[in-house]
């Protein structure tokens, strides 16, 4: 498989989400009742991984959870209903329950583990119970919601308003200029890693502005020919990530230093040595579920 052919970790698309049945609330607890029903318990945010894979329980087993825990249907798989149970909500519980099957694994390190079927599946279900866990009060009248149409929305009845789970829009952008590309270290970026640079779209900015603006703001250079080139969920919590690759007018480098520590150009040759562990720079790269290390390897192969 060539490295461009390979889907961005958590963009897999494997289920029916099931929109139009989701409003019928008999259908919803026939799901439940389906014998292949399944649910993967999320602790603290986190998956339990068995064996290397993904710790499916059959749906039988969500009553030895607590009744409070919030449950949401992904979707349909081939017809079997996939739900995602949070158990890592309640300050009562200091151990994780069914941690005698397996182990609640960080999902950025399952990320190295598992499918990118299975974690698209993961990463909604995370992105879905931690929006809930959020927004359980109303921004309209302050009111108490509830969770409607299995997980979809959540409703105030007090108000009778509607709130959706949502997606904050961030740009990624690989600045590139005479064969080199230019990669930087965030405040909070571990010694010696390196990354294309990033922010949030502000509001009425297109995606395009944003990556142009970050750019300006974070390192000084001035991008032009900014062109799209993929997008990743990225349920950390909730971003929708859009990679970009832009020209740089220079290789001059003013830094935000509230930012980015550092920021260096780094030609294709010693980018190819750096993904492959060969390189004497003190530089790594993210590793290849990121959107980030997409946009380098398709620079990089271009």
């Amino acid at each position: 498989m060539n490295y461009i052919d390979i889907p961005s970790i958590f963009a897999d698309e494997p289920l029916d989400r099931a929109s139009e049945q989701r409003a019928d609330t008999d259908w919803l607890m026939a799901q439940s009742k389906n014998p292949q029903a399944e649910f993967i318990p999320l602790w603290r945010g986190d998956p339990l991984v068995v064996n290397d894979a993904p710790g499916w329980l059959a749906f039988a087993a969500r009553t030895e959870f607590p009744a409070e825990a919030p449950t949401v249907l992904l979707g349909l798989e081939k017809g079997m209903p996939r739900f995602a149970l949070d158990v890592g909500v309640f300050p009562t519980a200091d151990e994780a329950p069914f941690a005698d099957l397996g182990t609640y694994i960080s999902l950025r390190t399952a990320a190295g583990i598992l499918s990118p079927h299975d974690l698209a599946l993961i990463g909604h279900g995370r992105w879905l119970l931690d929006w809930h866990r959020r927004h359980r009060f109303c921004a309209c009248c302050g009111a108490e919601t509830r969770m409607s149409h299995g997980g979809a929305k959540r409703i105030c009845h007090s108000c009778g308003a509607e709130h959706f789970p949502r997606s904050d829009p961030v740009s990624i952008v690989l600045a590139i200029h005479d064969n080199a590309c230019l990669l930087g270290r965030g405040t909070q970026f571990p010694p010696g890693y390196y990354s294309a640079l990033a922010g949030f779209v502000e509001p009425c900015e297109t995606p395009e502005a944003c990556a142009v603006r970050e750019l300006k703001e974070e390192a000084g250079v001035d991008l032009f020919d900014v062109r799209y080139q993929f997008s990743q969920p990225w349920p950390f919590p909730s971003s929708m990530m859009m990679g970009f690759i832009g020209q740089a007018r220079s290789k001059e480098i003013v830094l935000d230093t509230n930012e980015i520590l550092d920021a260096v150009w780094i030609n294709k040759k010693d980018i190819f040595n750096v993904m492959q562990g060969t390189s004497d720079l003190d530089v790594m790269v993210p590793p290849r579920f990121t959107i980030a290390r997409r946009l380098i390897e398709t620079w990089a192969h271009s």
